[in-house]
């Protein structure tokens, strides 16, 4: 009795295996090419997410400082709490930026805050996203730097 049991568990089992296996999604390979795309697609949306957002800037000056705020956070996210380069260049900008003026100094500190603040918000650990957004902020600030240094442009 318990042979013919387990002898119809077993055949259950066997005939259910492919229904199940039907049901499952199949697993999706992506070719080169495919994957390729998918990165172009996903910096092209960073960019211009971060673009819009830089939109919303009063200044370049702060836009930029919003900007090395963002790539502070993300860098002290893959390098560690140590590594202060992106820091370091918003404390030399600001310096000079706001030369003696203490409201000019606290927005260029807010739009950096601002920028680390919301970085922390979206990425809590290193991976291929912030690797995406630490090269569309890297071309936003080349951009915005190129902006600054136009000796044609309207203050």
């Amino acid at each position: 009795m318990l042979a013919r049991f387990v002898i119809s568990l077993f055949f259950i089992g066997l005939c259910a295996v492919p229904a199940i296996a039907q049901d499952a999604e199949p697993t999706r390979v992506l070719t080169e090419a495919q994957k390729r795309e998918a990165a172009l697609k996903a910096r092209e949306d960073a960019e211009i997410r971060i673009e819009s957002e830089m939109m919303k800037m009063t200044s370049l000056v702060e836009a930029l400082s919003k900007n090395l705020g963002q790539l502070h956070y993300l860098r002290t996210l893959c390098f560690g709490d140590g590594d202060q380069k992106w820091r370091e260049y918003a404390q030399s900008m600001m310096t000079i930026e706001s030369e003696n003026n203490k409201d000019s100094k606290s927005r260029l500190v807010r739009a950096f805050n601002a920028g680390y603040y919301q970085e922390k918000k979206r990425h809590t650990e290193c991976n291929q996203d912030v690797s995406v957004d630490v090269a569309a902020l890297s071309e936003n600030g080349r951009h915005i730097a190129s902006m600054l240094a136009d000796p044609y442009r309207d203050f």
